[in-house]
């Protein structure tokens, strides 16, 4: 009998063992499958033989060895099962923790079992009940406490639904999960499991009862489709982020945002009757070579502009798609469309740019803009580079954008398009953006939507009415096309709604007679009649909440506050004020859901003018077109013109009312989605901080909002709240109750902290975020035992606090070296982590690192070095990074992107105006032109550095040139107001360039004057106080810098005539890398260490960071035991309002002791020297990096040098 050879055993010569691929380079992935002993026979069955095969199968492409594992718990006889199988288990899952590996977890249960309750969650008395009732083991629950970890995301509940055993057969359902009394108490005290999770990794799913197995006599069930398929797509999700590093495509939110902008285009394009005219002209525009500039599609409310640009968009992108449309020279047409307002949230910016991005494929989810600004001018590079693929943008209803992004569509929109790009919107006319676009030099192009013809006119009456078996006759019809407003296709859409719903005849024609002219007019005339119709009320009602709402509202969420109707309308403003606060205190009471009968009534007479996203029982219900919601806010909302105090009063009692219903609904739902998306706002509106504070500082709306990279909106919400200070003050306070909550375990509690520390350095408040952080990096270490792929993300973290710590003051000086040494010694620790991890996300993270490592270590050459490392050292090492940075971009991850940037990172490290730092300078150049375009602020900073680099040797001419792209680049990317624009404009009006632009003849006498040289010193230092941040930042330089590049270069310039007239100008800094915005100066000489120059660049701008009473001191000791007491030593008199004042050092010191007293894994074992690197090779600069680090954390614990600093000091 043959038998198969374990693989080691198989000899390496063997034919078998020779054509089978090797697999010593592959990762292993451990699935833990978890179910009730008792039951699921069938749903185990489907994942053995259908979803396994095929996930296997899919992880061989990807060089992953899957290896599954069944995990069966409780049972109706616990004494009979065998403890050897449940040991071996929990011994797996604990080392793959150990290990720093997350499991895979797939948990099945149903709505009867529910989830089984750990100890700490809840009585002792209710889990012991659980125990009992199902059979299951203290081992059980130490098992299956690995797939309920919160900080494994790899973990997917699928529950089943109980609907089919209705079914079964009385004898047969004993072969189920019973639902025991047990499971019931657990379910009535919350949903605690839902609340731990997001919903996100839940899948509920349905089944069909098919008899007992004819066999084995097991129940069989047959599990619908998503089971399967759900299941297949979360293991492959997760094993592509855990295991290798790439991001899903599919279930992002852009593409979601797609598939409802689809579902949209599709509705809306059916309804378009004629306008083959303004269609023939969109596409005309579209393949013609020659056109730069968009084009504008113009007309009032209701005129057909949003369903023609769904017509055109869906007849462009079939014609795209099967390569009929020309213009497209070689290359396939992408069309990207989005209708502001079609959807939630699409009336806000951001995401629609950042889907662009993500359509486009120019950013990976890593390396998305983390705010509005950044990605606006990334799209802008997009639209405005000759080597973008070719791109048709629609885009309806651009005035709709929120009113603070309005001024942002000149930033992201180039004044020149690219000839392969073209860009179609629609608009009000003289719209804040309409107007912004007109008072370009470039004008856009107009198309005015014309009024219906006739024949159109009539085809939409034929069709509307045809609906309900209605027509008019000839002289109807004629009477109704004589109004003026019948031109505009909503205004006559609405008319036909009002006659149809006439049963006699003979009042059609006054009807017609007696239809408003004007869209808002006959709008109005149509809330008046919803108001005298039998349940007006209600109608009125939910008219008026779909208007206060954020996006919309759910039909169930609409009949649970219908219900009520005793409360449901705001009093009147003659009503006594004791009726007004008892009606308010009744409105909030709770009541059942309106009765079917009174809302079928509501939709049936609201369903022609509403819109539905999904199902109409499930989904979400608002304005088909927003002409009837400024119609409801002209009516209930605004003060008529002719409105007396009363009118006035009850206005405003109207908007409190509304959104005061709708907070106090939302406060106590349970869908964590709906209730961010809602009650925040709704508090805004109120300017309800108190209650806004307390709903931002719930977990779950925090998980909801919070972003590792920009938590934009959880900020705005804060500032609505008040100082970033008190944002800080509140999450200090929700954290200590977290601290005290005994269900919390360590790991949770670990990453809150964290989460909240880069909540608090997005606000600019890095003192704080050092405090949290600290705190964090500590139970990390003391009570989780410092897992590397934890403390990688931390010590990272660390380094970007004090860099941003370093960027408080206005130079550097050698009085910074201490937080400069941290800077480096925590970037060098997590290099050398972050190398252990293999995938492209921990690539580009490792890249990054180097890139900005590189930096902080040219910034230590700059302060003139210190014992430990020289300068010249400091240097040569900054070197090496940036070389192995280098490396990743180009060899590893194919991100040329961002290998350009490193190539310009390359050149500030080199000698200052040499020729090997021009040299890296063009080859970044070269690189982004390729990639960005000319119009990409990396382009804006090469533009500044090449120019330095002339300005240096003196040639000023071509120094000139290069400052006015610079500047002619950043007024297109960033606008004409903006600083760094103002200080690029600003260089070119010294002294020396507007010579130079007189003898050129360049010089703009009408909008700079005549201006005399006795003012030229004085205009010698135009904005010298602006800010190069964000991406422009600033190198150190010497003020007596003398020339070290090539001699040929210095030879060439130096026999230049042009320079001769030109004074020699002071240093200009160098505009470096995004990644460390240091604005800086050192001191003279460098060698002078008392010395310190002040710089002529202005303090980054931090948000409360000068005027709140913020010192780290005043907050006292932090959070239960974690906060070293020790760090209080410090002189608690010495307490200035202004802890940044530039003559006030005195802050380095408050976290010295930090690195002395905490040494993290110290005493244990070695945290670097033990990690095995996988997946990148680097050769002998591995043991280098270790080595470094390996001697950071030995010289930090042997050496009290922080603590001579500080007395050398004072």
């Amino acid at each position: 009998m043959a038998c198969a050879l374990p693989e080691q055993s198989l000899s390496k010569n063997s034919p078998k063992n020779r054509h089978r691929p090797s697999k010593e380079n592959w990762r292993t992935v451990k699935l833990f499958i978890t179910s009730y002993n008792d039951d699921f026979f069938s749903e185990r069955e489907v994942l053995r033989k259908q979803v396994l095969p095929d996930l296997k199968a899919w992880c061989e492409t990807k060089k992953v060895r899957l290896q599954e594992c069944s995990v069966k718990w409780g049972g109706r006889h616990p004494d009979k099962r065998d403890m050897t199988d449940l040991e071996k288990i929990q011994t797996a899952i604990e080392n793959c923790y150990y290990n720093n590996v997350m499991p895979l977890f797939i948990n099945l249960t149903s709505e009867s079992l529910g989830w089984i309750p750990m100890w700490g969650e809840y009585d002792d008395e209710m889990v012991e009940d659980f125990l009992e009732a199902y059979g299951l083991l203290v081992e059980d629950l130490e098992v299956m406490y690995g797939a309920y970890r919160e900080d494994n995301h790899n973990s997917l509940f699928v529950i089943r639904s109980d609907t089919f055993l209705e079914s079964v057969p009385e004898e047969e359902k004993c072969n189920f999960a019973y639902r025991a009394r047990a499971s019931d108490r657990l379910q009535e005290m919350g949903y605690k499991i839902t609340k731990k999770f997001p919903l996100n990794r839940f899948l509920q799913y349905s089944c069909r009862y098919k008899g007992l197995d004819s066999k084995k006599r097991k129940p069989k069930v047959e599990v619908d489709d998503c089971f399967r398929k759900r299941i297949l797509d979360f293991c492959k999700e997760r094993i592509s982020i855990d295991y290798c590093g790439e991001f899903p495509t599919s279930n992002n939110p852009y593409t979601l945002s797609k598939q409802s902008q689809n579902t949209f285009l599709k509705r809306k394009s059916a309804m378009v009757i004629g306008r083959e005219d303004i269609l023939d002209k969109i596409e005309a525009y579209i393949t013609h070579e020659e056109k730069d500039v968009p084009l504008l599609l113009l007309g009032g409310p209701g005129s057909g502009k949003s369903s023609i640009l769904c017509k055109a968009a869906e007849l462009i992108s079939s014609k795209a798609q099967k390569r009929q449309l020309a213009g497209c020279a070689g290359g396939q047409w992408h069309v990207f469309y989005h209708f502001v307002g079609a959807v939630p949230g699409s009336t806000t910016l951001e995401p629609m740019l950042k889907r662009l991005l993500s359509e486009m494929e120019v950013t990976s989810e890593s390396s998305m803009p983390k705010n509005l600004e950044a990605a606006a001018q990334m799209v802008c590079s997009l639209l405005s580079n000759p080597n973008t693929k070719p791109l048709i943008i629609f885009v309806d209803a651009l005035n709709q954008v929120a009113e603070d992004q309005a001024a942002l569509v000149m930033s992201w929109l180039p004044r020149k398009l690219v000839p392969q790009v073209r860009c179609v919107f629609s608009l009000i006319n003289d719209t804040p953006q309409h107007l912004t676009l007109m008072s370009r030099e470039t004008k856009p192009l107009e198309l005015q939507i014309t009024p219906l013809d006739m024949q159109s006119r009539k085809g939409i009456i034929e069709e509307m009415l045809g609906r309900y078996r209605r027509s008019l006759s000839e002289s109807q019809v004629e009477k109704l096309l004589a109004k003026e407003s019948s031109e505009n296709p909503l205004w006559l859409s609405v008319a036909c709604e009002e006659i149809r719903l006439i049963d006699d005849s003979s009042v059609i024609d006054s009807t017609i007679d007696n239809l408003a002219d004007g869209l808002l007019n006959l709008l109005e005339q149509l809330l008046t009649r919803f108001e005298g119709e039998r349940g007006g009320h209600l109608i009125v009602a939910t008219l008026c909440l779909l208007e206060s709402s954020n996006a919309g509202l759910l039909e169930s969420e609409l009949r649970h506050i219908l219900g009520n109707e005793a409360t449901l309308m705001p009093p009147s403003p003659f009503d006594e004020k004791e009726e007004k606060e008892t009606s308010e205190k009744e409105s909030v009471k709770q009541s059942g859901l309106l009765t079917e009968c009174k809302w079928n009534r509501v939709f049936s007479t609201l369903k022609p003018f509403l819109r539905p996203f999904g199902e109409s029982t499930e989904g979400r219900l608002d304005f088909y077109h927003r002409a009837l919601s400024k119609a409801v806010r002209k009516k209930y909302f605004q003060k008529p013109e002719d409105a007396g105090d009363a009118d006035v009063d009850g206005c405003a009692d109207a908007f409190y009312w509304w959104h005061k219903k709708l907070a106090d609904f939302f406060e106590g739902v349970d869908n964590v989605d709906r209730l961010v998306e809602e009650y925040p706002y709704h508090l805004v509106c109120l300017e309800d901080k108190y209650r806004l504070a307390k709903c931002l500082c719930d977990w779950s709306v925090f998980d909801k909002l919070y972003h590792e990279e920009f938590s934009s909106q959880l900020l705005v919400y804060w500032r609505k709240v008040g100082s970033s200070s008190e944002m800080v003050d509140h999450y200090k306070v929700a954290l200590s109750a977290l601290e005290e909550d005994v269900a919390i375990n360590e790991e949770l509690l670990s990453i809150r902290y964290e989460k909240v520390c880069r909540v608090v350095i997005q606000a600019g408040k890095y003192l704080e975020a050092l405090e949290l952080l600290k705190t964090a990096m500590k139970i990390e270490e003391r009570e989780l035992g410092a897992r590397p792929y934890r403390m990688v993300e931390l010590y990272a973290l660390m380094a970007e606090i004090y860099d941003e710590k370093l960027k408080l003051s206005d130079f550097v000086s050698p009085s910074q070296l201490p937080d400069l040494r941290k800077t480096i010694t925590y970037g060098r620790k997590s290099i050398s982590l972050r190398k252990q991890f293999s995938g492209n996300y921990h690539r580009f993270k490792l890249a990054m690192s180097l890139m900005r490592l590189a930096f902080s270590l040219e910034s230590w050459e700059a302060c003139g070095g210190a014992p430990e490392m020289t300068g010249e050292e400091a240097l040569a090492e900054g070197n090496k990074y940036i070389d192995m940075a280098l490396k990743i971009f180009q060899e590893q991850l194919n991100d040329m992107g961002h290998y350009a940037e490193a190539l310009m990172t390359k050149g500030v490290l080199a000698p200052r105006g040499s020729m090997e730092q021009l040299k890296y300078y063009n080859q970044a150049m070269d690189l982004c032109m390729q990639i960005y375009g000319e119009y990409h602020i990396l382009t804006s900073r090469l533009y500044i550095n090449i120019g330095i680099v002339y300005e240096d040797n003196g040639d000023y001419k071509k120094a000139y040139e290069y400052f006015k792209k610079w500047a002619r680049v950043s007024e297109e990317i960033l606008g004409p107001e903006h600083p760094k624009t103002l200080r690029a404009k600003g260089v070119l009006k010294e002294l020396r360039y507007r010579q130079i632009a007189q003898q050129l003849g360049e010089w703009d006498y009408e909008e700079h004057g005549h201006q005399s040289s006795a003012n030229d010193d004085d205009d010698e230092d135009v904005d010298n106080g602006e800010i190069i941040d964000y991406y422009d930042d600033i190198v150190q330089a010497w003020n007596d810098i003398h020339l070290h590049g090539d001699n040929n270069l210095q030879a060439e310039l130096n026999n230049q005539d042009n320079n001769e007239n030109f004074p020699n100008p002071p240093v200009r800094e160098v505009a470096m890398n995004a990644s460390n915005e240091n604005n800086v100066e050192i001191a003279l000489n460098g060698s002078n260490a008392n010395n310190v120059v002040d710089s002529n660049v202005a303090n980054n701008d931090q948000d409360d960071s000068s005027s709140d009473d913020s010192d780290i001191n005043d907050h006292g000791a932090l959070m239960n035991g974690y906060y070293d007491e020790d760090r209080d030593n410090v002189d608690e008199g010495n307490n200035d309002d202004n802890e940044f004042e530039d003559n006030d050092l005195s802050y380095d010191d408050n976290f010295e002791d930090y690195d002395e007293q905490y040494i993290l894994h110290l005493d244990n074992e070695p945290v670097i020297d033990e990690f095995n690197v996988q997946g990148l090779d680097y050769g002998d600069e591995d043991c280098e990096i270790v080595e470094m680090a390996e001697r950071d954390v030995i010289y930090n614990y042997h050496d009290n040098r922080y603590a001579s600093d500080r007395s050398d000091t004072n």
